[in-house]
């Protein structure tokens, strides 16, 4: 039985320092991860601290990162309103176009080292992209990822890279998603859906099906599809959210002459994972003979 925790002082103080409504035993809040006009991260008290939910798809340590990361004042980092969320949304498309081609930067070497091809489509990278409001700005080099619905750029994905490793640090979001994705190989009458930048990249690979990525579980149902789609597969993290997602997303786009399927990349949580354990075994992935014993073992039909 679950036993709603009474909330510190602390808590209480973070969740107005958001602007944030409580609910019974829980807040909602303006997310600091993203540009979040609508209130859509819930916040609880834990055992251990705060519970943190972002319902438009940012991680859990990138909100507690947000929130922790102390301005010039010293209070919590909880600044959402006015000029970060105006700034949030001015800048994607001054951003992507600030940014070069991947090939030979840092971001080739990210891509790389998660076994991906460099080459893909609607990324770009940034080697000095800002990283949090005035005055706190700092500026690290970054793959840009371009979310758009139909062909209008509606956010980027900012993954920054750590300069030495080429590994990321953190991922947000920048600008409005709304119904948009990252699209890895075009479009066509076959679409796949994954969770992340790299999972429909990964799944590209494996299958040669086109995959779109969503950028969160929650929004995997929120995308705008092509209307002469004859075959989804959902393609969703191995795990309690990328399978209510799943769920959700084949009742929102079932439709007549639509045939839905879901594939999970069992035993593992996500698709690039397994695409790095494929790499490391060197599985021959690019024969069809081998996309389709790939996708019967992943099936969940």
């Amino acid at each position: 039985m679950y036993v709603a925790l009474r909330p510190t002082q602390h808590t209480i103080d973070i969740v107005a320092a958001l602007r944030g409504k409580w609910h019974g035993a829980y807040a909602l809040c303006h997310c600091p991860a993203h540009d979040d006009r609508k209130p859509s991260l819930s916040i609880r008290q834990g055992h251990k601290g705060i519970l943190v939910h972002c319902f438009a798809g940012c991680e859990p340590q990138d909100v507690l990162r947000e929130i922790a990361r102390p301005p010039a004042g010293g209070r919590p980092n909880v600044q959402t309103s006015g000029t970060y969320a105006a700034q949030s949304r001015g800048n994607p498309r001054r951003l992507w176009e600030s940014g070069v081609p991947v090939s030979g930067t840092l971001g080739a070497k990210y891509l790389t080292g998660r076994h991906l091809p460099v080459d893909l489509p609607d990324i770009r990278f940034h080697p000095r992209c800002p990283l949090g409001p005035k005055p706190r700005t700092r500026y690290l080099p970054a793959l840009l990822i371009a979310l758009r619905e139909g062909l209008e750029l509606k956010a980027v994905q900012r993954i920054f890279l750590d300069a030495d490793t080429a590994r990321y640090s953190v991922k947000m979001l920048l600008g409005r998603p709304g119904r948009a994705t990252w699209r890895a190989g075009g479009s066509a009458r076959t679409l796949a859906l994954a969770e992340g930048f790299e999972d429909a990249a990964a799944f590209t690979k494996l299958t040669r099906i086109p995959c779109w990525a969503a950028l969160g579980a929650e929004r995997l149902p929120r995308l705008r599809l092509p209307d002469d789609l004859d075959h989804l597969i959902l393609a969703p993290d191995y795990d309690r959210a990328g399978r209510f997602a799943a769920r959700k997303a084949k009742a929102v786009y079932r439709r007549p002459g639509l045939t839905i399927e879901t594939h999970y990349p069992r035993p593992f949580k996500d698709w690039a994972a397994i695409n790095e354990r494929l790499v490391e075994r060197d599985w021959p992935t690019t024969k069809a003979s081998g996309r389709l014993s790939f996708l019967s073992h992943t099936s969940d039909s």
